[in-house]
């Protein structure tokens, strides 16, 4: 419910989008190039003034500050809610596991170790709050701006529109694919990170014992082993994150190589103005963000996923006492 009042202004920031990027192409073809201004002409006429050429320039360019600045106005309002949304539902989360705690049955005291259970609702739940208050806004925000500047590509020649879609289509088949075996790490490296902290907090209790029997060096090997396993994992996780951003980049950096070249063809050849040409190369470089933070945003929401389904396989494990 809270979510969807914030989509009216999700809405209108894809009207304004589209319009800051139709109005550059307006600013070169009818201002600079002077297609407002035809047979020597030295006014027109814009919103009933009359404006002479470097007027019809300044006009231009203050509707597009005036844009920017109300997109950028949209943008901070649509974040904000959405962190408002998020720390409200953490706070209840976090409480709701706490209660959980105060409910569990008297064995399973014996079975739980007070450093994990201290971890999973401090740090581990962590993650679930922000994804809340983005589980809805986030896709339709950067999925509207997305689609916004593909149709405003297609819009100005198919040819350039067709580039763009056949990019963005590989990136969004490929991506997720390799990003499969990021989410067995990130489990991995979740579930020996809190295995250590619970075993860390064992040597501390139980530190009289290992100086009593004088098996420091077995603790210390052990958990030498554990950090070796924690570093595997991450290692192989960087390695594969890196190798993903490293396409994603390749991806997002040879389509305006192709705009320029397939573009200026058909400039060259009076098929497309220079201004059109421009505005798809404007309105290309904001589109590879959204396309990367909305699979980044798929990624996430699986990551928070399997986080959720490990915090709840903890404390839903047995039945509990009633409130």
């Amino acid at each position: 419910r809270d979510q969807l009042r914030i989509v009216p202004f999700v809405l209108l920031t894809m009207v304004v989008y589209y319009a800051s990027l139709d109005l550059p192409k307006t600013i070169i073809n009818e201002a600079i190039q002077g297609g407002r201004f035809p047979d020597g002409a030295t006014s027109t006429t814009f919103f009933g003034l009359e404006l002479g050429r470097l007027e019809f320039l300044f006009a231009l360019s203050m509707i597009f500050l005036g844009l920017i600045v109300l997109n950028g106005w949209l943008k901070f309002r649509i974040n904000t809610m959405k962190g408002w949304m998020g720390e409200r539902m953490l706070r209840r989360l976090r409480y709701a596991l706490y209660d959980y705690i105060l409910r569990f049955p008297l064995q399973r005291f014996r079975r739980v170790k007070a450093a994990e259970m201290a971890t999973m609702i401090k740090d581990e739940v962590e993650p679930l709050g922000g994804f809340i208050g983005e589980a809805l806004i986030t896709p339709l925000f950067l999925g509207g701006q997305a689609l916004t500047a593909m149709v405003f590509i297609v819009y100005q020649h198919w040819a350039l529109g067709l580039i763009a879609i056949a990019v963005v289509g590989v990136q969004a088949y490929l991506i997720p694919r390799l990003r499969k075996r990021l989410l067995v790490l990130g489990r991995e490296r979740q579930l020996t990170a809190r295995a250590l902290a619970g075993r860390i907090a064992e040597t501390v209790d139980g530190a009289a014992e290992i100086h009593a029997n004088a098996t420091s060096n077995y603790e210390r090997a052990e958990i030498s082993a554990r950090l070796g396993r924690i570093f595997r994992i991450r290692f192989e996780y960087y390695q594969r994150k890196f190798l993903i951003k490293f396409l994603n980049n390749f991806l997002s950096q040879v389509t305006p190589f192709l705009f320029y070249t397939v573009g200026g063809y058909l400039v060259i050849m009076g098929r497309l103005d220079i201004g059109a040409l421009v505005a798809v190369i404007a309105a290309y470089k904001d589109l590879p963000s959204p396309v990367k933070e909305l699979i980044d945003w798929d990624q996430q929401r699986l990551d928070v996923e399997v986080k959720y389904q490990q915090v709840m396989e903890v404390f839903l494990d047995e039945q509990v006492a009633p409130a």
